[in-house]
């Protein structure tokens, strides 16, 4: 086809979202490199001048950006302008909800951390949506100021969640078809992201932390449960109904432990903090969390040393599956599992770098996160970063012909 027809057939660029996009670029760009001038943004970010130009006035019409002139020795005229992130612009908000634990991170706008707040989350999800609630409250009266300050709220949960929101099945949590998100806009009338916890850390990694420069890379996170992550092609992979990624629901011995999801044998049903723990327990030593079997570990205890060995193991097969199937640069091991990592390396190691596809996996790194038990505090986080931005975070060059994630773009004006 050719001509007018052709011309016509082709699918229109959304405008909107195209000013999205050059918003979230100029601003990323600034974010890491914590002060440029609007040339320098230029540069890093691709886009022509005068877009750049008319991103950096709406940003400080808005109250983003705060501009510093640099008088130079020798130079005539008027002095360059260097660009910072206001840390007084505002706040975004992170919250991890747990079985047992809700954890909220107050950052400024750049993700810069604030203060922190965290109890317990009680029964239920009207108990843990009340906590969430108050919480927010006390840790708002905690840093002294008030809900103007507050951009956006982000919330990683252990469970599946679809696109909208929606949590479909938390089996830790023992909660079913939860609409957590719409429920939590009820309480907050800034911009509110829910997603699953794991796929929340995979985007603070990609935003804050070691898989910053990646384009493809996984994130297995363990928690209460263990939960997994694919950032592929350059954003995160969520599947057709949000749910993909769920690597801690691979069957690593076929009918072993029960595992909470009324499967057998899951990865999660070993690495989960409280299956290590019980795991520890069977065999006669008692300690409390990953943090527990870690210090027995580290004191030689052999019944830890040996668990862990075995468990690595397993972690190590999902590890090697990975790889081969999707050939990733990096394997990020998040979360509270993190205090045991150091034991579980040696053996996911040796499955990266065997003879099978060794060509293949002998490209990709196995690290483990700095943020330790933050990760999805600061996933959080980044959910509120990317719903006040309008858009994904994650979304730097593909589908601008498509329309932004539900519940982004709650701020008008872009």
């Amino acid at each position: 086809m050719s001509g007018p027809a052709a011309l016509r057939s082709r699918p229109r660029l959304n405008p909107a979202l195209v000013r999205r996009l050059n918003l979230a670029r100029v601003f990323h760009a600034l974010r890491l490199a914590g002060a440029a001038s609007q040339g320098e943004l230029a540069l890093a970010t691709g886009l022509d001048p005068a877009t750049v130009s008319a991103v950096v006035r709406q940003l400080r019409h808005d109250g983003w950006l705060r501009a510093t002139a640099v008088p130079t020795a020798g130079r005539t005229g008027r002095p360059p302008v260097r660009l910072t992130i206001d840390a007084d612009a505002g706040l975004l908000v992170g919250a991890r909800l747990e079985p047992d634990v809700v954890r909220l991170l107050a950052t400024t706008l750049a993700g810069t951390p604030c203060g922190s707040w965290q109890g317990p989350s009680g029964d239920g999800p009207d108990a843990a949506i009340e906590v969430l609630r108050a919480g927010l409250d006390a840790l708002l009266a905690e840093l002294a100021v008030d809900w103007s300050h507050v951009r956006a709220v982000g919330v990683g949960v252990p469970a599946l969640m679809a696109h909208d929101g929606r949590l479909a099945f938390g089996p830790n949590l023992g909660w079913r078809d939860v609409p957590l998100r719409a429920r939590l806009a009820e309480h907050w009338s800034v911009p509110v992201a829910v997603d699953n916890d794991t796929k929340a850390a995979a985007l603070a990694e990609k935003l804050f932390g070691v898989a910053r420069e990646a384009h493809d890379f996984v994130v297995i996170a363990g928690h209460s449960g263990v939960g997994g992550a694919l950032y592929l092609g350059g954003r995160l992979q969520r599947g057709a109904g949000g749910f993909g990624g769920e690597v801690g629901h691979v069957t690593v011995v076929p009918g072993g432990r029960p595992c909470g999801c009324g499967d057998r044998g899951c990865l999660e049903a070993y690495l989960a903090e409280q299956a290590l723990v019980a795991q520890l327990a069977e065999r006669g030593l008692h300690v409390a969390g990953y943090a527990g079997v870690a210090a027995a570990a580290a004191a030689g205890d052999p019944r830890a040393l040996d668990l862990l060995d075995t468990v690595g193991g397993h972690l190590a097969k999902v590890v090697g599956d990975l790889v081969d199937l999707l050939d990733p640069e990096m394997i990020v091991l998040a979360g509270a599992m993190t205090h045991v990592v150091p034991f579980l390396l040696a053996a996911v190691e040796r499955a990266v770098s065997g003879p099978a596809l060794a060509s293949v996996r002998g490209t990709c790194r196995v690290v483990s996160s700095g943020f330790g038990p933050e990760a999805v505090t600061m996933g959080g986080v980044a959910l509120a970063m990317e719903a006040v931005l309008g858009l994904p975070a994650w979304w730097v060059d593909a589908g601008a012909g498509a329309a932004p994630t539900a519940g982004a773009g709650a701020r008008g004006g872009w």
